[in-house]
């Protein structure tokens, strides 16, 4: 069996057992072309997840190719609306013009199928689910649907749900974010993993670590609550602000960072977010907004997650929440939510707090700040249940399962194989 240089160095942290049940799934499909297709070259979940990946990949002669959709303003409002009645459930449903003003502009030869033919077609999240429709020739293709779609609106879901026929495998990152009546053998949820030894997230000495902090504006000599996360209403920023002015009501030493370089380009709402935040926030010289991906790289990131005094990430939706992962491995309990992506993750009061409302996250972020032994006890926690469950090598395992459930179901006769369904009716029915 061939072995991954870069798997190998995680022996000492998640066994040999693992490792090898990998290299044996690698070795079934070795010289498969998987193209994935998404909205971002850059930034977001799905770039970090194939960022991931495709070293290792191509250790296992795996083609791995990108073909990036990106979309305009035209049809952003279309988008936009869309994810907001998935992730919250919110009124309203999809007119059929909008619907089909958006297919045609899917249609406009996005895709061809002699630039982009591969084994395995990987489309992510909700914008591009009509691709394997419009396009027959894209087969098999899975779906990866990266939002939270725990509680969403009936009428998005079924619009979603049309498109589902044509992927031989749905993929979610969470168990609460499958669809019911999507057959179970043709659901799989993803684990996903942080690699613990990429720059981001790798051992950062402490003199460097506060040193770019104070590059950022942080007062070093003053405790510091920060917020890892895009600028997007879903992370609800708003509410940070609100835990942390209770708080340095009672520390008025205490500074609040919100740390989000504005790089995926699909995000056009972060622009909106980040002005009504300053506007939120007002004149307090204590509260940092950063969002220029020319100041905040992996380095501050990693400074960021580390030697904050508190970590929150407040989200109202999340699909899984890499950022809160990152932190956990950094010895950070996590002040979270109960929101899909997190709650997955976070044991309350063993490695991390999960509370939604302001006051309570006031007190523990109180709590934490005052009570450094109990902080690093849960950040030792938070370390150890990452390194159990959500590093790179269980996300490649993961990632390799459905590649084999893909790649044998297209080796059977085509009058086999299964609507995505659990009624087995079919789009046009």
């Amino acid at each position: 069996m061939k072995k991954s240089k870069q798997l190998e160095q995680y022996t000492p942290l998640v066994g040999e057992d693992i490792l090898n049940v990998i290299y044996e799934k690698a070795s079934k499909l070795r010289g498969l072309h998987i193209l994935h297709i998404n909205t971002t070259a850059k930034g977001g979940g799905v770039a970090e997840i194939l960022e991931g990946l495709d070293p290792i990949a191509h250790e296992f002669e795996l083609t791995q190719s990108r073909k990036v959709i990106q979309l305009d303003e035209s049809i952003s409002h279309f988008t936009s609306h869309l994810v907001d009645m998935l992730q919250g459930n919110e009124p309203g449903e999809i007119s059929a013009g909008e619907r089909e003003r958006f297919l045609d502009w899917l249609g406009q030869s996005r895709l061809s199928e002699h630039d982009d033919h591969a084994d395995i077609y990987v489309v992510h999240d909700y914008q591009l689910v009509p691709l394997a429709q419009i396009y027959s020739w894209l087969r098999p293709a899975i779906w990866f649907c990266h939002v939270d779609t725990a509680q969403p609106n009936p009428h998005a879901k079924s619009y979603l749900q049309d498109f589902l026929d044509a992927y031989e495998l749905c993929v979610f990152n969470s168990e609460p974010s499958v669809f019911p009546e999507i057959r179970p053998e043709l659901a799989h949820v993803m684990t996903l993993g942080i690699d613990p030894f990429r720059r981001k997230n790798a051992p950062l000495d402490q003199n460097r670590g506060l040193q770019l902090l104070q590059k950022c504006g942080i007062d070093v000599r003053r405790p510091l609550i920060t917020q890892v996360a895009r600028y997007d209403r879903w992370k609800d920023p708003w509410q940070a602000v609100d835990v942390y002015r209770p708080v340095k009501q009672q520390m008025p030493e205490v500074q609040l960072a919100f740390v989000g370089a504005m790089e995926a380009t699909d995000d056009k709402g972060a622009v909106k977010v980040l002005h009504d935040l300053q506007r939120y926030v007002g004149d307090d010289k204590d509260v940092h907004l950063l969002s220029d991906p020319a100041v905040i790289g992996d380095d501050e990131v990693n400074a960021f997650q580390r030697y904050s005094s508190v970590i929150l990430q407040r989200s109202t939706r999340e699909g899984f929440g890499l950022t809160a992962t990152e932190a956990m491995w950094k010895n950070q309990p996590v002040i979270g939510t109960s929101a899909t992506g997190l709650r997955i993750q976070l044991v309350d009061g063993e490695n991390g707090y999960i509370v939604d409302d302001t006051q309570s996250c006031a007190e523990r972020t109180l709590e934490l700040l005052r009570d450094r032994d109990r902080w690093q006890q849960l950040g030792r926690n938070a370390h150890e249940h990452v390194r159990k469950h959500y590093l790179l090598p269980m996300m490649v395992l993961s990632y390799l399962d459905a590649l084999e459930k893909v790649h044998l179901r297209s080796l059977q006769p085509s009058g086999s194989q299964q609507s995505s369904r659990s009624d087995g009716s079919t789009a046009a029915d």
